[in-house]
């Protein structure tokens, strides 16, 4: 089980921190990434980690 945090900043994004979203990658467990609190341009903050894309695709 991981948790990748994919924004700490609060409700307004700045150039450095996107709004709140979280990631929580349990591929071992159940095959299974699920996103919690997820903000305006998280999708773009998934592009940026180590989140495998197919599986991110395969549940959103």
């Amino acid at each position: 089980m991981q948790l990748t945090f994919l924004g700490t900043g609060s409700g307004v994004p700045s150039k450095r921190r996107n709004v709140s979203s979280l990631a929580l990658s349990m591929l071992q467990e159940r095959d299974e990434i699920w996103l919690f609190d997820c903000g305006e341009a998280t999708q773009h903050q998934i592009l940026n980690s180590t989140i495998n894309q197919e599986k991110y695709q395969k549940y959103s």
